[in-house]
């Protein structure tokens, strides 16, 4: 029976799984999903990670999988404070994480939407984790989006819980659009090159649903925040940092993202930056064809800081 971990709302349960390795934990590893996903698409990775000594915690965050209380609530995050809320859920998983496995090192991953979320976690919570992996995340915060947040503010004090079917749609084409080759009529071919993983987005009840006018305002607020540069001031010059991205991910803008927080990474001093642009892969690279190779390259990365770390114990 799944213990009960309520969210910082004090209302939700936060839908969740620990996969515990069957020897020695090396390490923890939190998973922070995405926008319009659930963590159950996480399961084959984690599984991976587990097989190799990482305890690994996934979970569903409010407005997504199975933390909603009814369909109604997918894409609805919180009306007084999402972000503050979306944050502190981020740190009571990775305090249950922590419970038990206290002594080993623990690392935090967030993918797409949980990229920002992490980032923004950061700002303040950068010491309780030995490194981080930023997985299809971006680094634009422009014009575009500052006038899509005015907008969106005053829809969310009328309608919160509206479904902004508009808002979907135009995000969907401008990330379309800025794909060499679509290779699928699909509005989520932008996601991958991986006709078969696409199609289980869309067969699946709790992917690739409409936000609220709640979620893209929350979604735009993170954004903001996460393109600002503090989100790495605490950290010390060897943070660990793995910035991973399809080479064709329209949310890293082809790549040219990446590279460049890595480089305003490396002017800020952090030194301990590395980073895997995957050619032929988009914006969900764990279900890309070659999904395998991002697996042993994160797991190479977390063995990596592993070493380091044991070899500066006392």
């Amino acid at each position: 029976m799944q213990s009960v971990i309520l969210s910082s709302n004090q209302v939700h349960r936060l839908h969740h799984r620990f996969y515990e390795p069957t020897g020695d934990v090396k390490a923890t590893l939190l998973i922070v999903h995405g926008m319009s996903e659930h963590s159950g698409r996480y399961d084959a990775f984690a599984k991976f990670l587990a097989e190799h000594g990482i305890l690994v915690a996934t979970y569903d965050q409010l407005g997504h999988g199975q933390t909603v209380k009814d369909k109604y609530e997918l894409g609805f995050f919180d009306e007084k404070h999402p972000v503050q809320t979306l944050c502190k859920d981020v740190i009571i998983m990775a305090d249950k994480l922590k419970e038990k496995a206290p002594t080993v090192p623990h690392f935090i991953m967030g993918h797409s939407m949980g990229s920002f979320i992490v980032r923004t976690v950061l700002v303040h919570h950068a010491t309780s984790f030995d490194g981080v992996i930023l997985m299809g995340t971006g680094n634009r915060f422009g014009l575009i989006n500052q006038l899509s947040l005015g907008a969106l503010s005053l829809m969310n004090r009328l309608a919160p819980k509206q479904i902004n079917e508009r808002m979907g749609y135009l995000l969907n084409q401008y990330l379309l659009n800025q794909l060499r080759s679509p290779i699928s009529a699909s509005p989520f071919a932008w996601l991958s090159e991986n006709i078969d993983a696409i199609k289980a987005v869309e067969a699946d009840p709790l992917c690739g649903f409409c936000f609220t006018n709640n979620g893209f305002v929350t979604l735009q607020a993170l954004i903001a925040r996460a393109c600002q540069s503090d989100w790495y001031q605490m950290m010390d010059d060897n943070y660990p940092i793995l910035l991973v991205s399809g080479k064709d991910d329209p949310v890293g803008n082809l790549g040219t993202d990446i590279r460049q927080l890595q480089q305003a990474l490396i002017r800020a001093g952090r030194n301990n930056v590395r980073v895997h642009l995957y050619p032929n892969m988009r914006h969900e690279i764990l279900h890309e064809r070659d999904y395998e190779r991002v697996h042993q390259d994160i797991l190479r990365w977390l063995k990596d800081q592993l070493s380091t770390h044991s070899l500066h114990q006392p």
